[in-house]
């Protein structure tokens, strides 16, 4: 809406002398209002980079030492994912306080007792079996067929007696005499 009034304003943008047909206007062109406003963006922008900035200084100095530390605290204190240390908690080598369902709080000084170890034990890989002769083992589909069961009934019987299955190429084997023990007791 233009009226039939000049007025002489300043530009908030370059301070050049303009005459503006309202008296709200600001700037003297197009180009300095997007200019003005995208500098305002920047500024908006660096003051708040400043701000984290200072905030995260002060939080530093006057950040000390937690006497109790929530489960992700201390996985990211370690560099460790939170299941690890949930597993270090129910396995006794970290002592920690439930709160709650779902808040656990770990004491500092557990945590570093956990941790301060006098040699350190590497974990041994379990020493495999050798595998028994063939001519004691029964391939599963010879399994099904000579005592005549499905596929699923054999593995529930393999799993619910804890026995031991053995690998050659791409067939699985049993042994005979372990089978022969279930299926004819007497």
């Amino acid at each position: 809406m233009s009226s039939n009034i000049t007025v002489e304003r300043i530009c908030e943008h370059c301070g050049k002398t303009f005459l503006a047909k309202t008296t709200v206007t600001k700037y003297c062109s197009l180009n300095c209002n997007r200019r003005h406003y995208k500098q305002k963006i920047r500024n908006l922008k660096i003051s708040a980079s400043n701000e984290q900035t200072l905030s995260t200084r002060t939080k530093a100095i006057n950040d000390q030492p937690a006497e109790f530390l929530t489960v992700k605290q201390a996985a990211r204190l370690l560099h460790c994912s939170e299941r690890i240390i949930y597993q270090q908690i129910n396995n006794g080598r970290i002592k920690a306080i439930q709160l709650s369902e779902r808040k656990t709080l770990i004491k500092r000084k557990h945590l570093d007792k956990a941790f301060k170890q006098v040699d350190f034990q590497p974990i041994q890989p379990a020493e495999r079996t050798k595998n028994p002769a063939l001519v004691y083992c029964i391939s599963m589909t010879d399994a099904q067929q000579h005592f005549g069961i499905s596929e699923k009934a054999l593995y529930d019987l393999i799993k619910r007696n804890d026995l031991e299955v053995f690998s050659n190429g791409k067939f699985s084997y049993v042994l005979r005499s372990a089978l022969n023990q279930i299926f004819y007791k007497s």
